[in-house]
């Protein structure tokens, strides 16, 4: 379904942003001009996500962050973070990184925020993990509908969660851990999560040939809507008491002329 760009959410509405940073992550929960960032895309020797494109993005959309989720240490996860804390230095973090001035993002964590409730599901508190393993898992929940965050995830974290929490995952939605790879999106995840739509973040044509259409497959075998990045752009849910709904921002944008002439390919890579 399609949700026109000019129109203005409704203050019973909330929204749920995949942005489009390429080989990175950059999440965007939105109510009531206010705005969590979950993740701040990739950094690069001339920039970072957050300078060129969420801190303009959050700016045209008249949203005013007030805190950062970071899954995970890795720089295509937290690159754009010093930008935004450059232009908003007073926002709360949360990571399960043990950093200075981060508040912990660990299982049993739970806060509100503009009436939506966060609760932390994965790493466990003093965990060993490291890397992907250790992103912190965040459920997002209205009350009638919710979305499992799930950064870089991958398989082994994914069954130790499953084994202690399983009945607590369950959601509308889900982020794609680990961008779509094979390394994550484990049948025991997709069957417990029991969502509508699977939402992948990549770079078209990137290194790594990813989303994985194995890992596609899997999510529409069961069921689930699929929806990534390199094809569709940006992804945009919008929540109201009617239910929810999805549009991207390709779709609503007149195809390039050289698409046109020559089309886009089905398969990322």
């Amino acid at each position: 379904m399609c949700w026109p760009l000019w129109q203005k959410p409704r203050p019973d509405e909330w929204q749920l942003y995949m942005l489009d940073v390429g080989q990175g992550l950059a999440m965007v929960i939105a109510r009531n001009g206010k705005a969590i960032l979950y993740d701040t895309g990739l950094a690069w020797p001339e920039g970072d996500s957050g300078q060129q494109l969420i801190i303009p993005w959050l700016h045209w959309h008249n949203l005013e962050p007030e805190g950062v989720i970071l899954s995970h240490e890795h720089l295509d996860h937290r690159g754009g973070l010093d930008s935004i804390l450059h232009i908003w230095p007073m926002l709360w973090i949360r990571s399960p990184l043990n950093w200075e001035h981060h508040q912990p993002c660990v299982r049993g964590e739970a806060w509100q925020w503009q009436g939506l409730r966060f609760s932390a599901h994965w790493p466990l508190q003093g965990s060993n993990d490291k890397g992907n393993n250790h992103s912190c898992v965040v459920k997002v929940d209205d009350g009638t509908n919710s979305i499992l965050l799930t950064g870089d995830i991958e398989a082994p974290a994914e069954q130790k969660m499953l084994s202690r929490y399983w009945q607590q995952v369950q959601a509308t939605l889900l982020q794609v851990p680990h961008h779509g790879s094979n390394t994550s999106s484990s049948l025991p995840l997709i069957q417990r999560v029991n969502g509508k739509v699977a939402l992948a973040s990549a770079s078209r044509y990137n290194a790594w040939r990813l989303p994985s259409n194995k890992v596609k497959h899997r999510y529409q075998q069961k069921g689930y809507q699929w929806l990534d990045t390199p094809h569709q752009g940006q992804v945009t849910v919008n929540f109201s008491a009617q239910g929810w709904r999805i549009s991207s921002l390709r779709e609503q944008i007149l195809p390039r002329w050289y698409h046109q002439w020559f089309g886009v390919p089905v398969d990322n890579g």
